[in-house]
């Protein structure tokens, strides 16, 4: 055998040997990945080629498939593990949704699709693989989407619980009397409202649930506050109205409506009986004023109609509206007392403008009878007798009497003969 011959032979035998050893390695490496659950066909396909180049005693094309069986072996459990791995997490994140009462039907139509993606397979370089890549993809965005819906759920269940501790808080203010009326009043309306925004997050629609939830905290937030100042309002109130006890004013309205606000209070109607509570406390800073108002006014009416009466001022009217305004004060109805006050000061400036016209009827109807004192009029005499009586009776203040001769006078005047003139 020539030197060239032995060479050609040894490098076919170092051939068939790595083409051989290739063969083993991805037979073993096979055989171990085979345990798995990964789709090895296209490995397998490839190194049942190898064997038969092999054995045709192609080594080179069989040490080429050998490797590209194990580069295909290697690179399907690696695609077969992300995918598992993509699966493996978007059933957890199923499962999280699910127990939260949430719909998967999503990631189950996912997972599905993603199955049927993989069984499809592709081809790639030659060789037809499952397609491991693009079912990857598929379930890796759906579990990033079950991830999202997850954290917006969580965060709606979140609020949901902090939306039911703040009920809790409300009842269990400090200073609820009768919790059954209070929970009536406060609470219900509250409680159907957390009910509905549980039924919103079982259904999937958690921006409404998250929504609900919210507004049941801040309102409930809002009652507690206004349970506390309404308290709080009407406490001050009853003091002060305790110190303009003391100074003789009457209180007594002020306290049936204090009674009646706690009584709301009591009941649940908080924002009712705080806005009453704000009103209650206005009224009582207000009393003080208003009785200050009434009892001078009613002094300064006294004073004048005393004043009045000296001169000869009689009147009903403003007799009857002073004694009003007196049993008004007692009762503390200070804007009454002021609405009879100033009925009264109406009936002076009515028997004052009376008394002015009549005063001055009375001087026109003397100077009318100077006028005649010289006339031919038989009836003069009588009509001085008559007009010197009202006269006397204005001064007494008999302002009815005088007005009755004013006008028998003015009658007696009238039947002067209308050609007469007095003489010189």
């Amino acid at each position: 055998m020539t030197p060239q011959a032995e060479g050609f032979g040894f490098f076919r035998a170092n051939k068939a040997r790595h083409a051989e050893e290739a063969i083993g390695r991805s037979e073993s490496l096979v055989a171990v990945l085979r345990l798995t659950q990964a789709d090895l066909q296209p490995a397998e396909d490839s190194l049942r080629i190898a064997k038969d180049l092999f054995r045709a005693q192609e080594f080179s094309k069989a040490l080429a498939a050998a490797r590209q069986a194990e580069t295909l072996a290697i690179t399907l459990d690696e695609r077969f593990a992300a995918y598992q791995r993509a699966r493996k997490t978007l059933e957890i994140r199923a499962g999280e949704l699910k127990r939260l009462g949430l719909r998967t039907e999503s990631l189950q139509d996912a997972l599905h699709r993603a199955q049927e993606k993989a069984s499809t397979g592709s081809w790639e370089n030659g060789a037809f693989l499952p397609n491991y890549l693009e079912a990857r993809v598929l379930l890796e965005r759906a579990a990033d989407e079950g991830r999202a819906l997850l954290m917006r759920a969580n965060a709606a269940s979140n609020r949901i619980f902090l939306a039911e501790l703040a009920i809790n808080a409300l009842a269990d203010e400090e200073g609820v009397r009768d919790p059954k009326a209070f929970a009536e009043g406060a609470l219900v309306a509250l409680e159907h409202s957390l009910e509905d925004a549980t039924r919103q997050l079982a259904v999937g629609d958690i921006d409404a649930a998250t929504r609900t939830a919210s507004e049941i905290e801040s309102r409930a937030e809002r009652l507690r506050k206004a349970f506390r100042e309404a308290g709080a309002i009407l406490d001050r109130t009853d003091a002060r109205l305790g110190e303009l006890r003391a100074s003789g004013i009457v209180t007594e309205r002020i306290e049936r409506q204090i009674a009646y606000a706690r009584d709301m209070r009591a009941k649940g109607l908080l924002e009712p009986a705080l806005e009453m509570s704000a009103r209650l406390a206005e009224d009582a800073n207000r009393l003080e004023e208003g009785h200050a108002k009434a009892v001078t006014g009613l002094e300064d009416a006294e004073v004048l109609y005393a004043r009045l009466g000296r001169e000869g001022f009689q009147s009903y009217e403003a007799e009857t509206a002073i004694k009003d305004a007196r049993r008004s004060i007692k009762e503390g109805n200070y804007t009454r007392t002021l609405e009879d006050v100033d009925h009264a000061h109406a009936a002076f400036a009515r028997r004052r403008n009376a008394r002015e016209a009549l005063a001055k009827s009375l001087a026109e109807t003397q100077r009318r009878v100077e006028l005649m004192r010289a006339a031919d009029f038989p009836m003069l005499p009588d009509v001085r007798e008559v007009l010197g009586r009202a006269e006397r009776e204005f001064r007494q203040g008999n302002y009815s009497g005088s007005s009755e001769d004013l006008r028998i006078a003015t009658v007696l005047l009238g039947q002067a003969p209308r050609s007469g003139r007095p003489t010189t």
